[in-house]
């Protein structure tokens, strides 16, 4: 027992009393000073304190201390000013005795306060455990991490008060900053920091810098002086400070393994609120409360890499399911062989790619060179067709959204961005992207991140972006279909693809990989394809490009039947790029072909002629390999796979006549 009484009479009779009733004394002290000198030789199990003491302090003083010490003690006073009292009784003593006293009210004071403190004892371990069950709980919930702190707050609000409670919490370097205001009894606010700026003049970028720059090694509590100090060294706190009055504060920091991180920052209006008593509770709550985060994000983790598993197998099924142009990078070409070589030198860097040619020039080919070349070829290659989506669920597309964002969001979907998370993404077609979601995807070029519709926190992206374009970009740009920052951001490295008549000698390689491929996925057995077709393919010039060779060649398989080399199955004609001349009569047939239109199709009938010619051609030149002769084994009706009378009625009908020629080698009827 210690005594701190400032008169000696009181103090003489307090140790005589306390004597004789079998309690020890310690001490005896008249300061503050002298009983904090006494307390630190041996530590007492109970304090008599009268207020009023020698020097500047006094027992309301000491009571603070000894209340984070967690000493009980007893008032002995005469004072009774209702201000004093006011004073005493928030410092929670165990008993006050009035001056003067008798015996009897100190032994039985003693008595009661013993019990009050083992009781206290008692009741306040199993209201801790209880404490602690609870934001076990709370924590393990399977809702949103802002629900799951809004609970636990509400559950640390009777035992560590606050006005407000910031959270920081950082999971593999990235920040996430929670805030909760108390606007009434048991009634909270959650701000975000997008909430925060109109109350504080700071923008959400400007508040998420300050709150990420406040390091903090071990728990600490910061009142009156303490905080202006505070305030002064964290210019976070200082903003919250100015926005919400606040006037104390306390930081706990819960020290994690691996790069996650929480920072809990209680915040108060009142001066003087935060006691030891508040620090060491979550000191002693810090390890549990650990352990569950610690558990509780690595079954995140493991849900999370489930999840992108799965996505990523979703997608490579649809990927299989349909059929790639071609393989294989076929070529040996000058212009090809300086595309292998800028393929090598960009793929092992994570510099953005636009891949520029014409259609069907292999560009998603050289994109999954790149990639499979990459240190990222382990992780996904996600490709989008920024032409094939409607410019409405383009953004949905790439970067996702929220459950109830919009109209028929029923759930929350992932977007092509998050699924290629330390991957590839592949944007072909990209001066197909609307002007609006050109700046937001240059925000993700500059800014590494990108936010789901309806989302409220940005989310960082580790994603190596290659885009590809048929169009001529420079001039969409002058005409102002695309913007010129995010062209100079895509044209880091470009590569250009040579279209296929700029290397004509590559034409028979191509030619007789996609023969085989064709033959077998057919079960065909494949003959070579006759030297006559190959110098036809190698001088047709390939609007198409190498897609339309691929084509051809599938249809000449198909025709074949396996026991000869493969003929052509069509005439290389291509109406799409160069409309063939109108229905010519038997007497301007042989015209020129240089005579035919550029021009497109005006109506129903211009496509009906542009039908027919293409058929004459096709029916002209089959009956030029036959020499004229229709019927029988190789005649051009078995070839055209027709009846004799069917293909007769069709020349017929479209004016192709028998007439006899001379040949100097032989005789021939010869179709005109």
């Amino acid at each position: 027992m210690l005594i701190v009484e400032d008169e000696y009479i009181i103090a003489n009779d307090l140790e005589l009393i306390l004597h004789v009733a079998g309690y020890p004394v310690l001490g005896v002290a008249d300061s503050v000073a002298e009983a904090l000198t006494l307390i630190a030789q041996q530590r007492p199990d109970m304090v008599l304190l009268d207020i009023y003491l020698k020097g500047k302090e006094t027992g309301i003083d000491l009571a603070k201390q000894l209340e984070d010490k967690g000493i009980p003690f007893i008032y002995i006073s005469a004072n009774d000013n209702k201000s004093v009292l006011e004073q005493v009784k928030a410092t929670q003593p165990s008993g006050y005795i009035v001056k003067p006293f008798r015996e009897k009210d100190i032994l039985t004071t003693l008595e009661i306060s013993r019990y009050r403190h083992a009781h206290s004892v008692e009741m306040r371990l199993r209201e801790e455990k209880a404490l602690q069950i609870g934001l076990t709980d709370a924590l393990s919930a399977s809702e949103s991490w802002e629900h799951k702190l809004l609970n636990a707050a509400r559950l640390l609000q009777p035992n560590v008060p606050f006005d407000f409670l910031t959270i920081q919490y950082q999971k593999n370097g990235v920040n996430q900053s929670y805030n909760f205001y108390q606007v009434g009894f048991d009634e909270y606010k959650t701000l975000t920091l997008n909430d925060l700026q109109p109350m504080t003049g700071y923008a959400a970028d400007q508040l998420l810098a300050m709150q990420s720059g406040m390091r903090f090694r071990e728990p600490v509590r910061y009142n009156e002086e303490a905080f202006d100090g505070f305030c002064q060294a964290h210019r976070y706190g200082q903003v919250l400070a100015k926005s919400f009055r606040l006037q104390s504060g306390l930081v706990m920091p819960l020290r994690m393994s691996g790069n996650n991180s929480f920072v809990i920052l209680f915040l108060s209006r009142k001066a003087d609120v935060y006691r030891a008593s508040h620090l060491t509770l979550l000191e002693r709550l810090e390890q549990p409360i650990v352990l569950m985060l610690e558990r509780v994000l690595a079954f995140e983790e493991v849900a999370r890499l489930s999840e992108q598993l799965q996505r990523e197998k979703n997608y490579l099924q649809e990927e299989v399911k349909t059929s790639a142009n071609f393989e294989e990078i076929i070529g040996r070409s000058q212009s090809l062989l300086r595309v292998f070589e800028q393929v090598n030198q960009v793929a092992y860097t994570d510099t953005t790619v636009l891949i520029l040619g014409e259609s069907g020039t292999g560009k998603e080919l050289i994109a999954r060179a790149i990639h499979n070349l990459s240190p990222r070829k382990s992780k996904i290659l996600v490709k989008i067709n920024c032409a094939a989506l409607p410019a409405t669920l383009i953004e949905s597309e790439l970067f996702g959204h929220e459950k109830g964002a919009f109209t028929g969001a029923f759930e929350k979907r992932i977007g092509k961005f998050e699924l290629a998370q330390e991957g590839t993404i592949f944007l072909d077609e990209i001066g197909e992207l609307p002007l609006e979601l050109q700046a937001k995807l240059l925000r993700v070029l500059q800014e590494k991140e990108i936010e789901r519709i309806g989302g409220k926190t940005p989310i960082k992206t580790d994603v190596r972006i290659i885009a590809a374009t048929n169009r001529n970009l420079e001039k969409e740009v002058a005409e102002g279909r695309f913007r010129m920052d995010l062209y100079f951001r895509l044209a880091t490295f470009p590569i250009t693809l040579p279209a296929l008549r700029e290397r004509a000698g590559d034409i028979p390689l191509l030619a007789n990989f996609f023969a085989r491929k064709s033959a077998r996925k057919m079960g065909k057995s494949f003959r070579g394809i006759n030297p006559q077709v190959l110098d036809e393919l190698v001088n047709y010039p390939w609007p198409g490009n190498i897609r339309e060779l691929e084509n051809v060649m599938e249809q000449a398989v198909i025709l074949n039947d396996g026991q000869t080399p493969l003929e052509l199955g069509r005439p290389l004609v291509s109406n799409l790029f160069l409309f063939s001349r109108p229905t010519l009569s038997p007497e301007n047939d042989s015209r020129d072909s240089s005579q035919s239109t550029n021009s497109p199709p005006k109506d129903l009938n211009d496509i009906k002629q542009i039908q027919q010619q293409t058929e004459r051609d096709y029916i002209l030149a089959v009956l030029k390999r036959t020499n004229g002769r229709i019927r029988g084994s190789n005649g051009a009706a078995e070839l055209l796979n027709l009846k004799p009378t069917t293909l007769e009625y069709r020349m017929d009908k479209l004016g192709i006549r028998k007439t006899l020629s001379v040949d100097p080698n032989h005789s021939q009827t010869d179709p005109d």
